[in-house]
């Protein structure tokens, strides 16, 4: 007998594979998230935050930049820059996360809600082995969970790892699931 989720997964997907073929076009291809870039008010605070925080911490690469094409791609006055450091985690350069603090000019803080997720709002996931230890790395820089950790299946079929959210300096929301 054919396995079950194999048969809905094909049955899913198939609709989509036939409108490719019947194109004749291959399916885009994005490529793979190498990083994320983060605008921060403190470039030491959000690094000391990611990298002995949350831990990230290789320094990849950390500069300044400056100049007209700098401008006019992110929208700056003139005159204005950045200060950067990159940071990663052991292994393969994915999954960065890149920071980056604008200088010469007066930035607009996005406006979120406290304590609850918000439209068009993104959330960085990281999986970290022991959340209680995380908690107790965190607490000394000010920074606590929102909420404690949950499970969001905890069912006889089916249990899912313990995660929690919190807010970088800045506010962006983070996600941490416990996994070894």
């Amino acid at each position: 007998m054919p396995d079950r989720r194999a048969v809905l997964i094909g049955s899913a997907l198939a609709p989509a594979v036939m409108a490719g073929a019947a194109v004749g076009q291959a399916p885009p291809s994005t490529g793979q998230l190498v990083r994320c870039a983060l605008f921060v008010s403190d470039l030491e605070a959000s690094t000391a935050f990611y990298r002995d925080g949350i831990g990230l911490p290789e320094l990849l690469f950390e500069g300044a930049l400056q100049g007209a094409p700098l401008e006019r791609l992110l929208g700056l006055a003139e005159g204005a820059g950045v200060r950067f450091r990159i940071l990663k985690a052991e292994g393969p350069p994915y999954g960065m996360i890149a920071l980056f603090q604008v200088t010469g000019q007066d930035l607009t803080r996005v406006e979120k809600t406290q304590g609850s997720v918000n439209i068009g709002e993104g959330v960085l996931v990281f999986h970290r082995p022991d959340l209680d230890a995380l908690a107790a790395r965190l607490a000394p820089m000010g920074h606590a969970f929102i909420g404690p950790a949950e499970r969001l299946v905890d069912t006889p079929q089916r249990r899912t790892d313990r995660e929690v959210m919190l807010r970088d300096p800045d506010g962006v929301l983070i996600n941490v699931i416990e996994r070894a």
